[in-house]
């Protein structure tokens, strides 16, 4: 993401009245240790984790944490879910989702304050209980694989998970730029909407939980002045 931008999520049913600026794709790829990383090596956060009583709050949060973890400290698929199905007491499907597919979350956002799943911020858990080594790594993947520099990563592999599509925008309610991750129909739906749109239409942004997941969705409005006016009474 460019520096000078921001991802734009509103609040569940929240409208943006945006221009899109430009489309984008990248591929994601995922790093994966070439070894198993043993128990004895994990963050204070994981092992917390794996040691939480199941049916505790923030069940869900943590358990795709640890699946994202076990998937990138090099684990097989068998072993990592008989240690997951000892800890988790939610359905199988998060393990299958977050297993060897996402990135496990940084301590910037595992610090974070959470309303719930799918937000990954577990601040209210108390997992975090860091040791001597923690200032010195940026997640728990880092602390456990001992990745400090670059170079570091060549002790794994990169797995291509998924290509990212993204979607540039102008908020024209608030003046900033911002970017947005697209699956590949969401895509497909912007694109045939901006095809459609005509010059007394505006492009409106929202978010709509889908599984758990807020996920954006766009439509055209009638338009209630030109468009201009919203750049106008920006200046």
């Amino acid at each position: 993401m460019h520096p000078g931008r921001l991802p734009l999520k509103p609040y569940a049913g929240k409208e943006i009245p945006i221009s899109v600026l430009e489309m984008m794709s990248r591929e994601e790829m995922l790093w994966i240790s070439r070894v198993a990383l043993q128990i004895e090596f994990f963050p204070p956060c994981i092992r917390n984790i794996i040691q939480k009583t199941k049916g505790e709050k923030g069940s869900h949060r943590t358990a795709a944490i640890l699946a994202a973890f076990l998937g990138q400290a090099g684990w097989g698929e068998t072993e990592a879910k008989e240690m997951w199905s000892k800890v988790a007491s939610v359905e199988e499907r998060i393990f299958t989702e977050w297993f060897g597919k996402m990135h496990c979350p940084k301590c910037v956002t595992l610090n974070r304050e959470s309303e719930g799943y799918p937000d990954l911020g577990i601040a209210d858990l108390g997992c975090c209980q860091p040791d001597e080594k923690c200032p010195g790594f940026g997640g728990p993947v880092e602390y456990a694989a001992l990745l400090k520099v670059e170079e570091d990563k060549s002790r794994g592999t990169l797995k291509h998970v998924k290509t990212l599509h993204l979607s540039r925008i102008f908020d024209l309610g608030s003046g900033k730029e911002g970017e947005i991750e697209l699956s590949g129909a969401e895509k497909d739906q912007l694109e045939s909407l901006l095809k459609e749109q005509t010059e007394n239409e505006t492009l409106v942004y929202t978010c709509i939980k889908v599984r758990g997941r807020l996920r954006p969705k766009f439509s055209l409005r009638v338009s209630e002045g030109p468009k201009r006016r919203f750049l106008s009474e920006l200046m």
